[in-house]
């Protein structure tokens, strides 16, 4: 459809012209110099930077000249992980750089109107959904002289995107997509909503899986050097073509949620018209200046606020009905402040072997936890909810892998019962957002799991003291031992 952004493996196979225009057009942005805004450097470093890592990789020469600092601190370093600015910025960044390419693609004498296409890795109806599409599998353009920069640049070399047990990343799925509330306090850490709040390091549900989990996936997560995989890292993720057509598909998520009945869209000021501290830039699309947005001008009706073929198809979103209009709705949130009820003493600190660390609920809470989610409940007008929270995850490691269980047997080792498994995710950027003098300060990655299901069963078998509640911890890193990955804290929350 003209105007609208279309599925990848909708374009045909190959070549199609939609892959080869982006490709041409790659071609030219790459011939131009860093400090260009519309070069594919520039627009990468938009994402994050990192001078030294960029040089080691021969990326730009140690003596180039870069952007001066009225360019670099209003429009590099602006990724938005762990922040429920999460999706507008990106949703923004996404926007001018498909105007880059697509004025690119008409001086070269190619079509008006090129749009960046997703990646449906979750359509049940395509086999070929989770894998990469094959344009950026091929070594050559159909000249078969000149090298393909859509292939051209390092993977860790997943084709097909699934499980990966070496890394302990579980399979992507759509779970995000049931959650009800943009934004809340619980939710915040992304357990009971699609995303996160400006609390520093914490991620939603949507930014973990699928968003984090294709991220490593296609990365990696065990190579030391970020060259391996550049998907792995926050400074040289936008540096592979691949990662705007994923980040296409996850924009489209947020807006195939936003037409799901019963969601609430965030609606406050302070978030439609942030962030206060910084505001978002992009370049204009013929470079001359840079260009100021808001969160509310990616939404309906705003300047970035984009067109898809389909909202349906690997959305978990049913298709509205005949003649029925999307809708994007906006209501308040609802969630109760959550209570810390119990938590670990201690550091945890993972290298090769999982890592077990007693979480201690206080006897009069712990009563109240099992009163309220056992099978003797009195009625409330909400199923009591539990949550499990990794604070503060640090390590070296570009990225990782890591999966936390509640009250494992005794003595369980590699085989851990995926029955007791509180939580997964990828630690999509850990070592830049372990970095202290970093964007992001240094805080890490926080996580939150909710057990409510879990502890039930766990109550239920008799299987659940919460005044000896055991959490073993996995983690798969680069670092191993000698680099081992940190938690500052592990604790219980109710609501």
């Amino acid at each position: 459809m003209a105007g609208k952004r279309e599925d990848a493996w909708k374009l045909g196979a190959g070549w199609n012209d939609t892959f080869l225009w982006y490709a041409k057009a790659i071609i030219e942005l790459k011939t131009r110099d860093v400090t260009d805004r519309t070069s594919w450097r520039y627009l990468a470093a938009m994402h994050q930077f990192d001078r030294d890592m960029w040089i080691g990789l021969g990326i730009i020469d140690k003596n180039a000249a870069l952007p001066p600092a009225s360019d670099t601190l209003i429009a590099w370093n602006q990724c938005q992980h762990s922040s429920y600015y999460f999706l507008p910025w990106h949703r923004g960044y996404l926007a001018r750089f498909e105007d880059i390419i697509a004025a690119t693609i008409v001086a070269l004498g190619g079509p008006v109107g090129w749009k960046l296409p997703y990646w449906n890795y979750l359509d049940a109806t395509n086999p070929n959904a989770r894998k990469i599409p094959e344009a950026f599998l091929l070594k050559y353009l159909p000249d078969g002289v000149t090298r393909n920069p859509l292939e051209d640049l390092p993977r860790y070399g997943q084709t097909v995107i699934g499980p990966e047990p070496g890394f302990g990343i579980p399979d992507i799925d759509l779970s995000a997509m049931k959650e009800t509330d943009f934004t809340g306090t619980v939710s915040f850490g992304g357990s009971k909503t699609l995303f996160s709040n400006p609390e520093a390091g914490v991620r939603g549900q949507l930014e973990n899986a699928p968003h984090g989990s294709v991220h490593v996936l296609v990365g990696g997560a065990l190579p030391v050097n970020p060259g391996d995989g550049f998907l792995s890292a926050f400074e040289t993720a936008g540096l592979d073509p691949l990662f705007w057509l994923h980040h296409c598909n996850i924009d489209r998520l947020w807006a195939a949620w936003m037409t799901a009945p019963g969601v609430k869209m965030e609606s406050g000021k302070q978030w439609l018209d942030g962030p206060s501290d910084r505001a978002f830039a992009v370049p204009t699309v013929d470079g001359s200046g840079l260009e100021n947005y808001a969160a509310r001008d990616t939404l309906a009706g705003g300047k970035f606020y984009p067109e898809y073929d389909d909202l349906h198809l690997g959305t978990g979103v049913p298709a509205p009905s005949a003649g029925g209009a999307i809708r994007v709705a906006q209501g308040p949130t609802s969630m109760a402040e959550p209570i810390v009820i119990g938590a670990n003493g201690q550091k945890v600190s993972i290298g090769d072997a999982p890592v077990e660390t007693a979480v201690t609920i206080a006897s009069k809470e712990g009563s109240a936890v099992i009163v309220a989610m056992g099978p003797n409940a009195p009625e409330r007008p909400a199923p009591a909810r539990l949550f499990l929270k990794l604070e503060n995850i640090r390590g070296a490691s570009i990225a990782g892998g890591i999966q936390a269980y509640i009250n494992p047997p005794a003595g369980a080792g590699a085989d851990l019962p995926q029955d007791r498994v509180a939580g997964s995710a990828a630690l999509f950027g850990l070592a830049s957002a372990s970095k202290v003098d970093g964007q992001h300060g240094g805080n890490g990655i926080t996580l939150i799991f909710d057990i409510s299901d879990l502890a039930r069963r766990l109550i239920e078998q008799k299987d659940f003291d919460p005044k000896h509640l055991r959490v073993k911890i996995v983690s798969v890193h680069s670092g191993g031992d000698a680099n081992p990955v940190t938690i500052d804290r592990v604790s219980v929350l109710r609501d």
